[in-house]
């Protein structure tokens, strides 16, 4: 009896081994099948002028004027079908101030991305905001945005802050 057990536990230890190798050789295979990203934000620019902008609330009755300004960007890309796909995160500081009004209050970010070619000519444009909310009594907010953009290879993209979203073709 206890031989029979000994040799069960000495089958499930096998067992197990057997199972963790083949667990281990399948995650390793999994992770190879994701692209390798490169940092690339050197390929992300924002010019002076872009940097800051001001906003309004959304409040119907009081809208209140918001500063808005990037707080640091960070992009890494890979490769997919000819094209650079670029995933940019954003830092901004959004603030208020409080002598306008200390209630909750919405407001919209919106951001604009040109797109440079190789040449050094736009060949594109995409315009879109981020919705965030300041809580009562809250003058600032740090929230970090992320976005993807698609490039030609070889090209750039120059991210400005405006105070509307434009509309790009």
């Amino acid at each position: 009896m206890k031989k029979q057990r000994v040799a069960i536990v000495g089958k499930c230890f096998y067992m197990q081994i057997v199972l963790v190798m083949v667990l281990s050789s399948t995650l390793v295979a999994c992770t190879s099948f994701r692209p390798e990203k490169t940092d690339c934000s050197n390929k992300l620019t924002a010019p002076i002028e872009g940097m800051r902008s001001d906003v309004e609330t959304r409040e119907v009755e009081q809208s209140q004027p918001v500063a808005v300004r990037l707080n640091g960007v960070s992009a890494s890309c890979h490769t997919a079908k000819g094209m650079v796909v670029m995933d940019v995160s954003a830092g901004l500081k959004v603030s208020r101030d409080l002598s306008e009004g200390i209630e909750t209050a919405r407001v919209q970010v919106p951001v604009l991305i040109s797109k440079i070619g190789q040449d050094e000519q736009p060949y594109g444009a995409d315009s879109f905001g981020f919705s965030m909310a300041f809580a009562k009594n809250k003058d600032t907010l740090y929230p970090v945005v992320e976005f993807r953009i698609t490039l030609e290879e070889g090209a750039r993209a120059v991210l400005a802050l405006t105070p509307d979203i434009v509309v790009t073709q």
